[in-house]
Order: structure tokens, then sequence, then C-alpha cells
């Protein structure tokens, strides 16, 4: 990471399908066409939302009834159940009806409504919406995502390209029901989120006004806040609103933080990504530097957040994955991996990236298969606990997902168009189809 310093006209629509169009205002970002519903294909739900968000808790309790319940099965069966517990006993959960989002609020209760009765209560669904809080707080979260953007000198065409592995552990429940959302709320910016069958808090997003966001968790020892709003929740609210990456840095940088989060936010359409760090007080953020790159795992980088995260050995595999993405993106690292990728950066080698198993400290490659390097001497990008692998090209509306059986990322990378997701164009595809 550098440290300096829908439609219009059908014209439009098929422009932006295949990547030509060249600014956001020359397509109806709003525009939409299809029916609430759920879909499966190659093994992924397309779950189809929309209306005002208790509408859209009632449609995802309805089609994913039954995913639900299996939710319910895995929550009373696992640790993460103990999440609501937690939140119960030590007052998250009152805090999270008092500070979060309100259109979250709205969806649990329309997914309670209809799922309730089978154990899809207010209360759990609001436990998992906030859980990052709760997690912070007691130290639970599970530190093993990776992220990175890429842009101009760094890719083949120039274009902006968002990759992300979401690490969560070996959770069978995600792994089992991947879910591509496809979010339309009544009079805002349609988006799709990456997730499971659940989740109302996006994790992983892009919008067809060509913005990106993911989040990693990190922690903090001496800044965090029980009074605010949850950053991931946030990630709806910021894909659903705004068009410009300077929305969203004001937003961010104004909003009221409780929690210690790694955030990348993308702008496809204008090349600009931004990593933000932050706790609950201070707030660190930079753009993409000379060489077109920026990339982020679990732990603060910069020397003014450094004193407000939770310690960890130099050697952890949360610095191992930083030192990998830096020796694969930037320039100047070619005598430390097998090709040269900087300036050849497309959606095969970004998947190639998120598929990288080597630790950068003593060049060993794990074994192919490794699932969850548990080690205090390091990791890899490819094996900690990935659950979902995806490659995001916001402009052209496009993102590839690696989803299934673990080790997810060596899973082929399906791709998927927002116009065809959305209805407007049923013949947009991605670019290639699928990277293998």
């Amino acid at each position: 990471m550098r440290t300096n310093g829908f439609v219009i006209a059908f014209a439009a629509a098929m422009a932006l399908a295949v990547g030509c169009a060249d600014s956001v205002e020359e397509v109806d970002i709003y525009a939409t066409n299809f029916e609430p519903g759920v879909e499966m294909r190659d093994g992924v739900r397309i779950l189809r939302l929309k209306g005002t968000p208790y509408e859209m808790g009632k449609q995802h309790a309805t089609f994913l009834h039954d995913e639900l319940v299996k939710g319910v099965e895995f929550l009373e069966t696992t640790e993460l159940g103990l999440l609501e517990f937690i939140a119960r006993d030590y007052g998250f959960l009152d805090d999270a009806m008092a500070q979060s989002y309100p259109d979250v609020i709205d969806e649990c209760e329309g997914m309670a409504e209809v799922a309730g009765a089978e154990g899809w209560t207010m209360d759990r669904c609001m436990a998992l919406a906030y859980g990052e809080i709760v997690l912070d707080f007691f130290e639970a979260g599970m530190l093993q995502c990776s992220q990175f953007a890429a842009a101009g000198p760094a890719t083949v065409d120039g274009e902006l390209i968002h990759g992300r592995n979401l690490d969560w552990g070996d959770m069978s429940y995600l792994l089992d029901y991947p879910t591509i959302m496809v979010r339309a709320p009544e009079g805002r910016i349609p988006y799709v989120v990456v997730g499971f069958p659940g989740c109302v808090a996006a994790y992983n997003g892009m919008n067809t006004a060509g913005l990106s966001i993911a989040t990693n968790e990190n922690g903090s020892m001496n800044d965090l806040d029980r009074e605010g709003v949850p950053t991931v929740q946030g990630v709806n609210y910021m894909l659903s609103h705004f068009t410009k990456i300077d929305e969203v840095i004001d937003y961010i940088v104004n909003s009221d933080r409780m929690s210690a989060e790694n955030m990348v936010v993308t702008s496809g359409h204008e090349k600009r990504a931004v990593v933000f760090q932050m706790t609950a007080s201070h707030i660190h953020y930079e753009e993409l530097g000379d060489d077109g790159v920026n990339y982020i795992t679990n732990h603060f980088v910069t020397e003014d957040m450094q004193p407000y995260e939770d310690p960890k050995d130099p050697g952890t595999s949360t610095y191992c994955r930083y030192m990998r993405l830096r020796q694969l993106l930037e320039p100047g690292f070619e005598n430390v991996r097998d090709d040269k990728v900087y300036g050849s950066v497309d959606p095969a080698v970004a998947a190639g990236i998120l598929r990288d198993r080597y630790n950068p400290i003593d060049m060993i490659e794990y074994p192919k298969g490794q699932f969850d390097v548990e080690t205090a001497t390091g990791g890899a990008i490819a094996v900690n606990a990935a659950i979902y692998s995806i490659v995001f090209k916001p402009a052209s509306g496009q993102f590839w997902f690696a989803y299934g059986s673990k080790p997810i990322p060596d899973n082929p990378f399906v791709g998927f168009n927002v116009q065809e997701l959305l209805g407007n164009d049923p013949a947009a595809v991605a670019v290639p189809a699928v990277v293998e």
C-alpha cells in the first residue's frame, strides 16, 4: 500500500454492459426490470428484492425460508450462536435497536414476521446485523480478510479492478448457501451484495453507479465506543445512496463510528480507490498511489493508527498477507514471484492473486487445498479461512465470484453482470464468463 500522502436508451444500457460507458451520467442508475424472487444458477442463489426495507425483509424470508431454517439450526449448534446471547446479556441488542440504521431494523422486522416462528427472530436478525460491534468488544472476530485495488498503469486496460477474499473461519452454513442479493430499495440506487441467507448488513457489494465496497475486520485495544452507528450496516447505506467516492469519504469521515475496521471503497468510473483504517475516534484514508495499487488486510499500516489497534506478532497472518499483496501488486518485486503481475492485472490475474498460497517471509508455498493456516508464524492469502473470493470491475458492472467447496479461491470464478441481474439487459454478461 502506498503511503504518499438503468436505461435512458437501449444503446446506453448496452454500453454499460460491455464496459463502454464513459461516465455514470450516461445511464439511469435507478433502472430495474425484475420481480422479486429467487433463482438457482450454477450452485449459487440469486435473491432479488425490491421495495421498502420491510417489504424486502418479508421477501427475503419468504424466498429463502428453508435456508433460514437451516441457518437457525447452524446458529443453535455452533459458537456463532452465542453472539445473540452475548448481545442480549450485555445490552448490545438494546444498543442495536437504538442505533442501527432504520432500514436494517425494518428489514429484520419483515423477516421476523415471516420466519420468526421458525426461529429467525428479531433478536437473532439484529444480533447478526450488529455483529461486528459485539465481536470487537469481546475480541472474538476472525481477522483473516484480504483486499486490493488496481487501476491505471497496474491493469491491462487501465480500468479499476477490486479483489477481495472474505475470510470467516470454517463456516459450513456460509459455504453451503452462497447467495447473490440483488437489492432495489424504493427510490434508491440498486446494488448487489455477495453474502448468505439472513445477511442484511453487506460485507461485500457493488452498486449501479460503479462503486464497490468491502470491509475487513480489525480490533482496537483503546478506541471503541458503544454509541454510534455500525460500520458494516453503513455499507448498505453508502451503496444505496452514493455515486461518487468523495460522497463516501465525507460520509465515513463524519460518521459516528464505534468499532475498528479496515475498508476498501472503489469508484470504477472515477478510477479511484480508497483504503480506510478506522476506529471509533480515529481515521486514516488514502487513495491509489502513482503506481495505481492499494491494498489492506487486518492491521493498521500507518503510524498514526497503530497506537489504537490490538498488538499482533509481526509474523502473524495479517502481516504475511499484506507483505504478499505488496510483492504481487507493486512494481519492483519480480524477483520474488514467478511471473510479472504489475501492469497485467485483469480478472484472471486478480483471481490468481486471491489464489496465492505463498508465505512471503520464507517463500514456502502451502499445499493446494490447505484451509485456515492457524499458526503464529504466518499464513497466505488463499488459505486463511476464505469463505468467498470476489473480483469486482465496477465501471462495467461486472464481478466474478468463487464459492462452493473449500478451498474457495481454487474454485472457478463465475462471472455476473449487474444489468442482467437487474433484468435490464438479459444479454449482458461478464467477460470472461468464467475464470477457471
